[in-house]
């Protein structure tokens, strides 16, 4: 099952450079850090009984989207691309017999994401919580289709 709050503390301290760590040196390695951090996280999440098995084995893609979503020029297309970049990281995962369809949460991901990246006054850990909730919401936002039983969203 999907915790936010599990996600922003994995953000907080394995991304974001929390207490005791240092920052990521170039935006491929912080493209990996993130990539890290969710992949692993949604490994936890559920359609109906049916874990999700491809998360981790998707990992490298998420890291290079991620990594050209942290490259971006400007709050709002980087939040667009990270968005964007979770949405395909999470379109067709497997579960079970079930395969993930696109979140239809995007927009509101994308927003919340470029918001997070425009406020440079924001402390980490309220920054990882806003990352955290926009990831989640797009996950609540994905039906996982497939033969019976599904449909099912995932948790």
């Amino acid at each position: 099952m999907l915790i936010p709050i599990t996600l922003a503390q994995g953000l907080e301290q394995q991304w974001l450079s929390g207490e005791g760590s240092s920052n990521p040196s170039s935006v491929n390695e912080s493209g990996q850090r993130f990539a890290d951090v969710v992949s692993q996280w949604f490994s936890s999440a559920m359609a109906l009984t049916f874990p999700c098995t491809t998360a981790l084995a998707r990992k490298a893609q998420l890291a290079t989207l991620a990594g050209s979503a942290l490259a971006s020029p400007s709050a709002a297309v980087a939040g667009a691309r990270l968005g964007q970049a979770l949405s395909v990281y999470m379109t067709g995962q497997s579960f079970g017999a079930g395969v993930s369809g696109a979140p239809v949460g995007a927009a509101a991901a994308v927003a919340a994401f470029a918001a997070v990246f425009a406020d440079l006054e924001a402390a980490p850990e309220d920054r990882a919580l806003q990352l955290a909730l926009g990831t989640w919401g797009l996950a609540l936002s994905t039906q996982v289709l497939g033969p019976p039983p599904f449909p099912a969203p995932i948790l």
